[in-house]
């Protein structure tokens, strides 16, 4: 008997659970769909559990502004800190998981975050939810107490123009050569997430346990996307943007800060890798987000940007 696998304690026996190959790719997948749990590991910027909401399968993505699909996603999940969690599955079996895969998600990427419309994002789940005789308020009620839909689709916005997405490579077994590269665009890219996640399938009997490991949290990634591990202030902020906005620009970002503090509810300072403020004011007696501001990264390519 192998001893490559998991002891279940049914009563006062142990049943040896032996690993297993997938079927095919499509278990897989819908294994993920229906119990998304197995990816909300520990993320680069944050050792807890990411709750996630399924957005849709085989998500299309468009190559144009307004124009068709022209690939399809495995999984696009949303997290509950707004993050687009962008999903490929792979068997080790399939050859194209050593490099075609990568640059298949990489494209995808690049192409949703300057062409997904909300709009498109949003239908899928409230098309899912109809279907089930649900709402898509309950969903994110289960994805975050309390959270206010039209802040949480304008975050996921935000996010998306920001490139701030997470990419997580899903596979049986990850290869080392994968392995590898996941590390390394993890410990380059920022605000951008690269994460693996190799999902191992045991099975005995009538009993089937997945068991999940994340790969690419390295040291080096985790110092790139937060090197504070704090939140940001308003000292903090400012002393970032100053270093990385224009004059002109550093005079609307205190006005729109002061103008907050005067007639506005509140200021809810990010947590992110780059320094992020948001605006909130009173709207028909109901605090609401209404513009979101961010300093980016310090490298002379960037530029900050601000979402109303």
């Amino acid at each position: 008997m192998s001893t490559n696998g998991i002891f279940l304690r049914v009563g006062n026996k142990f049943e040896l659970l032996e690993e297993t190959p997938y079927d095919s790719e499509n278990v897989l997948q819908a294994a993920l769909a229906e119990y998304p749990e197995v990816l909300a590991g520990p993320t680069t910027e944050a050792d807890g559990e990411a709750r996630l909401l399924l957005v849709s399968r085989e998500m299309g993505v468009p190559s144009t502004e307004h124009g068709p699909a022209t690939f399809s996603l495995d999984h696009l999940f949303i997290d509950h800190e707004c993050i687009p969690v962008l999903v490929e599955v792979k068997r080790a079996s399939d050859t194209r998981i050593r490099r075609e895969v990568v640059g298949q998600m990489l494209d995808y990427a690049a192409n949703a975050v300057k062409h997904w419309p909300l709009t498109l994002i949003r239908q899928a789940p409230e098309t899912r939810a109809a279907a089930e005789g649900s709402a898509v308020e309950t969903m994110l009620a289960e994805l975050r107490p309390g959270l206010d839909p039209d802040e949480f689709w304008k975050s996921v916005e935000s996010n998306l123009i920001a490139g701030r997405v997470r990419m997580i490579f899903v596979a049986d077994v990850l290869p080392a050569e994968l392995i590898r590269i996941i590390e390394f665009l993890n410990e380059q890219m920022n605000p951008a997430e690269v994460l693996g996640v190799e999902l191992r399938q045991f099975v005995a009997g009538g009993n089937v346990a997945y068991v999940p490991r994340v790969v690419g949290r390295t040291s080096a990634a985790i110092s790139v996307k937060n090197p504070s591990g704090q939140q940001w202030s308003r000292e903090s902020f400012l002393e970032a943007a100053r270093a990385r906005c224009t004059p002109a620009e550093m005079t609307l970002v205190e006005r729109l800060l002061a103008d907050v503090e005067v007639r506005g509810v509140r200021l809810s300072w990010g947590r992110g890798a780059t320094p992020g403020v948001g605006g909130w004011y009173d709207i028909k007696g109901r605090p609401t987000a209404v513009w979101v501001l961010n300093a980016n990264t310090d490298r002379p390519s960037s530029k900050a940007y601000l979402v109303f």
